[in-house]
């Protein structure tokens, strides 16, 4: 199969002078390619390269038809729907679908962050090589789903940027970019998980190896200088008893401590190359996060009222819910809110969080320490470091606070690093350290959408902390594997007024 794009010894050097990626070599067909790899390490500046938007610092971009960069963000015109439809070719079932729903003489800046994203993929030219940035961040389920109807359905070749699993796994090649460069995998999703899981499992070994070998080499130098030590004491008191004049013991001495220098430095350079081993098999390892930290949380008996609605609904210019709501979570409840968008879901956990809305029916909540974590963090405040916004809910000490700080991967300077500077997955860490090491530990876990800015291994780890925590849990997402992985036992299902 041709190559539609090409990319020769490609590197690109930020304006602070730090080179982002160095020589990397591939080439993209007509079929469904992903590229993947963590947050911060240059995937949407690759793709923007790749589309003639950034101009590499070293090597060039071949392409032999158009390509075009959906990003993750687009502005919306001040125009129609159906102006800014008006470019779009032929007449195609795939279009329609996804129009479905939206009044295309709406202007297009009235339209939710969903529906501009469904527009925005009708208007895609079907011959043209697209790259897609994240292209199911602001959709509901069946939005997910047309787009992986639409991906499915391209002939002209599609680089797909994501975490969604569920469109990963329609993908047959990857292209997976670490601080290591650029490492191509085929086969598919499964063989992609299984060639990751083969390479950490080398390189661990290799890392343990070399840690193994410093500190074999550690104890030698210690055992070594332990019997030179016995040595000097048995000479020491052999010249006492007058077996040998002083001044010959002290030649012996200084020239066995001269060896023994020359031995110790020796020992300490193979210690430092073992060292150095160390340190280069953790960077194979690439920059994948891994938090060893702590869940600290409270399991609330089994009566304890988490919340209770009977016949609720809550007002702006019209009730928004279709149905009222009826439920009552008590306990460690573990709830997965699901709905369209803008079926109210974000609603409900505004009333869950006390704030005051118009409302009808019954209503009432329990008063539990709560943990938010929306997708933007919002509990933060960016103006301060990650350390104080963390002392603004604690009162241990500042070395406790350290330690802990470091076991969610902010350790030493880290840790003050103002949090308006954070990648979407050190904004998670920092909301997850700020509510597990404050003074209060949580109750109840609420979680609006928070897989949206994530990376895979971010996502993982987000997994495992719902599935550990033994509160009360409810989650808004319509990331299905997510909620699958976070192990949640009940479903509200929200409609919207039709």
């Amino acid at each position: 199969m041709p190559s539609i794009v090409v990319a020769h010894d490609v590197s690109y050097e930020l304006a602070d002078g730090r080179e982002l990626f160095n020589r990397l070599n591939f080439s993209l067909d007509a079929g469904l390619t992903a590229l993947v790899g963590p947050n911060g390490v240059g995937k949407t500046v690759l793709a923007r390269l790749l589309a003639g938007e950034l101009q590499p610092t070293h090597g060039v971009v071949r392409r032999q038809a158009p390509v075009v960069l959906f990003a993750q963000r687009a502005i919306p015109p001040g125009v129609k729907v159906e102006q800014f439809l008006a470019e779009a070719h032929e007449w195609s079932l795939l279009r329609e679908r996804l129009l479905q729903g939206i009044d295309r003489e709406q202007n297009c800046r009235d339209l939710s962050g969903g529906q501009w994203m469904r527009v925005r993929l009708a208007h895609a030219i079907p011959d043209d090589f697209l790259i897609l940035d994240e292209p199911t961040n602001d959709l509901d389920r069946d939005g997910r789903e047309l787009v992986a109807q639409f991906i499915r359905m391209r002939r002209a070749g599609t680089l797909l940027i994501s975490h969604d699993r569920e469109l990963l796994e329609l993908c047959s090649d990857f292209l997976e970019l670490s601080n290591r460069g650029l490492m191509k995998f085929s086969g598919g999703w499964s063989a992609y998980l299984d060639a990751r899981q083969h390479e950490r499992e080398r390189l661990t070994t290799a890392l343990d190896l070399a840690k193994r070998d410093r500190d074999r080499v550690q104890a030698e130098r210690i055992e070594h200088s332990e019997r030179q030590e016995r040595r000097s004491r048995r000479g020491t008191q052999s010249a006492a008893r007058g077996g040998m004049p002083r001044i010959l013991l002290g030649g012996r001495k200084r020239r066995a401590q001269e060896t023994t220098g020359r031995l110790n430095a020796a020992a300490l350079e193979r210690a430092d190359t073992a060292v150095r081993d160390v340190h280069a098999a953790l960077g194979e390892l690439k920059i994948d996060p891994v938090m060893y930290a702590d869940i600290a949380s409270c399991s609330i008996p089994s009566q304890k009222l988490v919340a209770e609605a009977h016949g609720f609904n809550v007002r702006f210019r019209d009730w928004i819910y279709a149905h009222d709501l009826d439920f009552d979570w008590r306990g460690n409840v573990r709830v997965a809110l699901r709905g369209a968008n803008g079926s109210g879901k974000s609603v409900l956990l505004r009333a869950l969080r006390g704030d005051e809305l118009e409302t009808r029916g019954e209503w009432r909540r329990g008063h539990l320490v709560t943990l938010f974590v929306d997708q933007r963090c919002s509990v933060l405040d960016d103006d301060l470091s990650v350390f104080d916004n963390v002392r603004s809910v604690s009162s241990a000490p500042d070395s406790d606070l350290r330690n802990g700080l470091a076991r969610f991967l902010f350790a030493g300077d880290r840790a003050w690093q103002p949090v308006k500077q954070l990648s979407g997955g050190e904004r998670l860490r920092a909301a997850l350290a700020r509510g597990f090491l404050s003074t209060l530990k949580p109750e109840l876990m609420v979680l609006d959408e928070p897989t949206n800015n994530l990376d895979l291994k971010n996502i993982e780890f987000l997994e495992a902390v719902v599935r550990r925590f033994n509160g009360a849990v409810v989650v808004v997402s319509h990331d299905e594997r997510f909620l699958q992985g976070c192990e949640l036992r009940q479903e509200l299902t929200i409609g919207a007024p039709g």
